[in-house]
């Protein structure tokens, strides 16, 4: 068994296999020409290797990287090829909401599975039910594992945690069995467009308490940022959110910048936003994107399949 990564991802790669030393980080070299062409090139034999490729399919460069990246396993003879993608890419998109429009996640696991992929390990999509767009084995893993035991060093009285809108009630409901004092509420939230909140409303007492909102995404960060705006109002001491993908878009870093949330704490599933946290620190000062790798999760899971052992376990709170 060997580890690869894509462009983007050498740093988690690279923390993955210090977890466990038994962990071979292999060579992979991705040339990129000018008009944009991905060529990877195995500098080693991988055949009859189970191969492991670390990249998130953040956005389109990194599909098609990985995608050539699979076929050329698949040309030199790999025994299998998993594909390690923290972050799965238009998980938004898993039905047709709009007339005539397109079912992304749908899509990238046909292309997928056509390239070659023989399994996948992802943490937190977006809907759960994307795992039966898939005709390989998915590995699911839960995004309140690596956030927790941060959550509980902080040591917060009164803490209540929040779901921001009824699609991450499970999720936070989740994020409450590793603090059963802790309180719950909700904000009830209707939108106009994507990204665009129409009203919100707060379902639940936060008066004295140190809030936890949680969710899978932080994107542009303009529902983070309300809501705070509204559980301060209704009288909560302290907001901080947790969020499994730092996506981080438009003008994420400026809504943060302006509210009164203490921090956002992220994994490390999109390479970007190591880049985006220091960028805001230095700008502002303030040290408020928190990013907890997701590297002993990912290493645990696999040692588990390499030694053909439960997964369960791992991926319960």
């Amino acid at each position: 068994m060997k580890i690869f990564s894509g462009t983007k991802y050498s740093r988690l790669a690279e923390q993955i296999c210090l977890n466990f030393t038994n962990f071979t980080l292999g060579n992979l070299k991705i040339d990129i020409f000018s008009d944009g062409e991905i060529l990877p090139c195995f500098l080693e034999s991988i055949r009859d290797i189970d191969v492991f490729f670390i990249n998130s399919s953040d956005c389109s460069d990194s599909i098609m990287e990985t995608l050539l990246v699979v076929d050329a396993a698949k040309r030199s003879g790999c025994k299998s090829f998993t594909l390690v993608s923290p972050y799965s890419g238009y998980s938004r998109q898993d039905k047709s909401d709009h007339l005539r429009s397109s079912i992304g996640s749908k899509l990238l696991a046909d292309i997928l599975e056509k390239a070659g992929v023989n399994r996948l390990i992802t943490i937190d999509l977006h809907s759960s039910a994307i795992q039966g767009f898939y005709n390989i084995p998915v590995i699911h893993l839960n995004g309140n594992i690596p956030t927790i035991d941060y959550i509980k060093s902080l040591e917060l009285d009164n803490l209540c945690i929040v779901a921001p809108d009824q699609g991450a009630v499970k999720r936070a409901s989740d994020f409450c069995k590793a603090f059963p004092e802790a309180n719950f509420a909700l904000i009830n939230k209707r939108r106009v467009k994507p990204n665009e909140i129409h009203s919100m409303e707060l379902v639940g007492d936060v008066t004295g308490k140190n809030i936890i909102i949680v969710d899978d995404m932080a994107d542009t960060l303009g529902t983070m940022a309300k809501a705070s705006e509204l559980l301060l109002k209704n009288g909560a001491i302290s907001v901080r959110c947790v969020a499994t993908h730092g996506v981080l878009s438009g003008k994420a870093l400026e809504n943060l910048k302006n509210s009164e949330i203490l921090e956002v704490i992220v994994i490390d599933t999109i390479h970007s936003v190591w880049k985006k946290a220091e960028f805001l620190a230095n700008e502002s000062g303030q040290q408020k994107i928190k990013i907890i790798s997701c590297d002993r999760l990912i290493a645990r899971t696999i040692s588990a399949l390499m030694q053909k052992k439960s997964i369960h376990e791992i991926n319960m709170i």
